[in-house]
C-alpha cells in the first residue's frame, strides 16, 4: 500500500467515525468533544504517521480536512476560522503534533544511545562555524520499534 492510500483510508475511517459521533449527539460541549475527539478520532489520522509521513502537500491537507471537519462539530463554532475554533478547543494543528513526535522520538534515540547507529560525528573534517561533519555510518537499519520501547 503507497503512503498516499494509507492517508486515504486513515481519514476515511476518521470521517466514519465522526459521521457515528455526529449523529447521537445533537449538541457538542467543549468537554465531550475533546474526550470523543481524543479518543476516537484522532488516533486514527496519527496511526504510524511518524513512519509513513511522506511530506506530501496533498497527503497533510487530506489529513487536516478531517480535523477541520470536527472542529466544525462543537456548538457555535461553525462560521468562526479554522484557526480560532482551534485556539477555543485547545487544539494544535496536526504539523504541530507530527514535529512534536519527531523531536520525542529523536530524543528517545539519542537518550538510548541509538542515534550513533543512524548518523555519526567526524571529527577529521573540520569545518569553520562546525568543528565536526556527519558521515554515513557503517550500520545496518534499526528496528526503532524494539529498540526504544
Amino acid at each position: 500500500m503507497s503512503f498516499s492510500m494509507h492517508f486515504g483510508k486513515s481519514t476515511q475511517k476518521a470521517f466514519a467515525v465522526l459521521r457515528m459521533i455526529r449523529h447521537p449527539f445533537s449538541r457538542i460541549t467543549r468537554m465531550d468533544f475533546q474526550m470523543l475527539y481524543g479518543a476516537y478520532v484522532r488516533p486514527l489520522i496519527e496511526y504510524a504517521d511518524p513512519v509513513v509521513y511522506s511530506g506530501r502537500t496533498k497527503d497533510v491537507v487530506l489529513i487536516e480536512r478531517v480535523q477541520r471537519a470536527a472542529t466544525k462539530m462543537f456548538a457555535g463554532l461553525k462560521a468562526v476560522d479554522y484557526k480560532r475554533r482551534l485556539a477555543v478547543l485547545d487544539l494544535f494543528p496536526l504539523e504541530y503534533h507530527r514535529l512534536r513526535r519527531d523531536l520525542i522520538l529523536t530524543y528517545a534515540l539519542f537518550e538510548k544511545g541509538l542515534a550513533h547507529r543512524l548518523f555519526a560525528v567526524d571529527p577529521e573534517d573540520i569545518r569553520r562555524r562546525h568543528g565536526e561533519r556527519q558521515r554515513d555510518p557503517q550500520y545496518p537499519p534499526i528496528p526503532l520499534d524494539r529498540a526504544l520501547f
